[in-house]
């Protein structure tokens, strides 16, 4: 028999606020990580506030992604390709393996990786925790519930932090993400909508794994270097 989460353990699970560095100039910002299950959930339990890849990635028990022949995870390859063309690196495949398991949402790089729901899920319309997160009965109660708690979470951490970048990817998640920046503008871009306040650039695109996104991450850093030439 499946043993419910406490009111406590399910706090610690819901501050949780990704991978990296809070003070790194860019942040992507997806909808919500997938995977989970009960043990991979247990195993958060033991995660910080901001949680360096790598090590939590050890801590789930998944090391294919940063040792051995390092496994390329498709949606972070773009965010590794993103980064390299920023560094003025070519993003060949090695180079990509390597910023990957060195430097994405590692507390050493320059990134942090963020997500506007903060439990994993193996699907995302689905909700497989009734037993283990009996505070919700629901997908769509925990979205009612935890979501507009976590815009204001995400909306004060962007406040003290004032990331230069934040890309959020994933086209159908764009009316969620725009909620969390109430003043801000955006604007169609291509097949992109952008925003910027003079203190942080957002870019709205496609899911990294889309075909969509095919030959576009060079568009991507095109936009950041127009409206941050210094960066």
């Amino acid at each position: 028999m499946t043993e419910p989460l406490t009111n406590n353990q399910l706090e610690h699970l819901l501050n949780f606020v990704g991978y990296g560095r809070l003070d790194a100039d860019i942040w992507f910002l997806g909808m919500e990580e997938a995977g989970g299950g009960e043990d991979n959930i247990r195993t958060r339990l033991n995660f910080r506030v901001v949680e360096d890849l790598a090590e939590a990635h050890k801590l789930l028990g998944v090391t294919h992604l940063h040792w051995g022949k390092r496994k390329i995870q498709r949606t972070w390859r773009g965010m590794c390709y993103i980064m390299l063309r920023l560094e003025g690196k070519e993003p060949a495949r090695e180079a990509i393996r390597h910023y990957q398991a060195e430097k994405l949402g590692r507390f050493n790089g320059n990134t942090l990786l963020t997500e506007l729901m903060p439990i994993p899920k193996p699907k995302i319309n689905q909700w497989e925790y009734k037993e283990l997160i009996p505070q919700f009965t629901s997908r769509a109660d925990y979205y009612e519930t935890v979501q507009p708690k976590r815009i204001q979470h995400l909306r004060r951490l962007i406040k003290e932090h004032k990331p230069k970048v934040i890309v959020g990817y994933g086209k159908a998640f764009w009316p969620a993400y725009k909620k969390l920046f109430p003043k801000m503008q955006f604007t169609p871009e291509d097949q992109f909508e952008t925003g910027f306040d003079n203190q942080t650039l957002t870019i709205l695109t496609g899911h990294f794994r889309a075909r969509s996104m095919n030959g576009k991450f060079d568009d991507v850093v095109s936009i950041i270097r127009k409206y941050l030439p210094a960066l």
